[in-house]
């Protein structure tokens, strides 16, 4: 009979090991995306959630900060008779802000093994392989932290429960916001009905996609200066400031005591993080 040695014993544990792992992170993410399922066509907020992969326990995190700290906005400017009364809404521009970041993450992770995913996909298909098993049997090649694997995943346990072929394909990565994945759902779904070849249709999606990362990157490139001003001329507001209030204190205690005098300071700060906030956002790479 054939004997397996102690080193091949510990090789097939660890593997085994990894596999398990990877299996199990897949599984939690798979929990957190059938749960944001329910919320995918509710508007605008709930599709970001389902984007950024937020499941129900952390939305109830999310709404619980923006009360809480709104509440004590509130109060804040109840006793300083209004003046900072704008300031409620900077909880809820702060959480949008946190879970589009985290919605463009998890876009760019998976952009970032998705051209390979194609170039092995179309290579496949070139050999006469099944472009459906092509699709499933292409999960083994990328990590488990990988957000493309995960997807395909979801795509295989789609196919396992007996989901028509158009159905899975056009759920295959609806949770992830790019703009590319539309046209691989569109050119595959034409290839299969009209009988045409995928391969190439495959190498022009990639050949755009990489197109983009190198645009994206040239674009970071040529605002990182602007951006890099932008930043410059608000710490020089607010050290400017720092240096006054340090040599001269009387000067501001007198303006803050008089209203104008407060409402200035108030404006003159709002305006400074208003127009970094909107520098970002001109600045921001969008994918």
């Amino acid at each position: 009979m054939f004997r397996m040695s102690n080193q091949d014993l510990l090789r097939a544990h660890a593997l085994m090991g990894e596999r398990a792992d990877t299996r199990s992170s897949t599984r939690k993410t798979m929990a957190l995306d059938q749960d944001n399922v329910l919320f995918e066509q509710d508007g605008f907020l709930s599709r970001l959630c389902y984007q950024a992969n937020i499941s129900k326990r952390e939305r109830r995190k999310i709404i619980i900060f923006i009360v809480v700290t709104s509440v004590l906005l509130l109060g804040l400017a109840i006793l300083s008779k209004g003046l900072l009364l704008p300031a409620i809404i900077l909880p809820t521009c702060f959480a949008l802000f946190q879970i589009s970041r985290r919605a463009y993450k998890r876009a760019e992770n998976f952009e970032r093994d998705y051209p390979a995913f194609l170039l092995s996909l179309a290579s496949s298909v070139r050999t006469g392989l099944d472009p459906l098993s092509a699709l499933l049997a292409s999960e083994k090649l990328f990590d488990g932290d990988s957000e493309l694997r995960k997807e395909l995943y979801k795509f295989k346990l789609g196919v396992e429960k007996g989901k028509p072929e158009i159905e899975t394909i056009q759920e295959f990565a609806s949770s992830i916001s790019h703009p590319d994945i539309q046209l691989f759902r569109t050119g595959y779904l034409l290839a299969r009905r009209e009988g045409s070849s995928l391969a190439e249709c495959l190498q022009r999606l990639a050949k755009v996609t990489r197109q983009r990362q190198s645009f994206r990157r040239k674009v970071k490139g040529a605002v990182a200066m602007q951006r890099l001003s932008a930043f410059g001329i608000g710490s020089c507001a607010i050290l400017i400031s720092l240096i006054q209030a340090l040599g001269n204190p009387r000067i501001i205690t007198d303006a803050l005591a008089h209203p104008l005098g407060m409402r200035l300071m108030i404006a003159g700060a709002a305006l400074i993080v208003v127009g970094l906030l909107w520098m970002i956002q001109m600045t921001r790479s969008h994918i």
